[in-house]
């Protein structure tokens, strides 16, 4: 692959009580580097930018972005060409809303932490062009997010307890 996943830039709403460590970020761009076989070497040092976000504003962008006026847990956005900043290093966005993840780990019986981990690497994997509309390509990008979330000591993400 053509790039090399390097930094996140976190963000958050004020109203949002999360401190996260950026490390444990940082590790699962260096597992997707893996598993995707990039390489720093020659190659574009990429930067995701993540917004850490409540319920009003991510309704806000799902319905300015998608139509959809609702909240949702995760949103991907690849950088419009004519934007991106003087070296070309943004891969995109992603905006992760806290507390719909609080409801959906408690509903599912999952460790928060876990399933914020997950949704950060399936947004990567959303700005790098992996998708889910078709059976083969959800197989596909879901395997991708199991090998990487195993590595992190995270259980299959797809099998919840209710």
């Amino acid at each position: 692959m053509n790039f090399f996943l390097a930094d996140i830039l976190i963000s958050k709403d004020k109203d949002v009580d999360l401190n996260i460590k950026k490390q444990i970020l940082i590790k699962g761009l260096d597992l997707i580097n893996k598993e995707l076989k990039t390489s720093k070497t020659n190659n574009s040092c990429l930067t995701v930018s993540l917004r850490l976000t409540n319920i009003r504003n991510m309704k806000k962008l799902n319905y300015s972005f998608s139509g959809s006026n609702k909240e949702t847990n995760v949103l991907s956005f690849i950088p419009d060409p004519n934007e991106t900043d003087e070296n070309n290093n943004s891969v995109g966005d992603i905006a992760i809303c806290v507390d719909v993840l609080k409801k959906e780990a408690k509903e599912q019986n999952k460790d928060f932490l876990d399933h914020l981990l997950h949704l950060f690497v399936h947004g990567v994997l959303h700005l790098l062009g992996y998708k889910h509309g078709s059976d083969r390509e959800a197989s596909k990008m879901e395997q991708i997010e199991k090998n990487i979330l195993s590595k992190l000591g995270i259980e299959d993400p797809y099998l919840i307890e209710l």
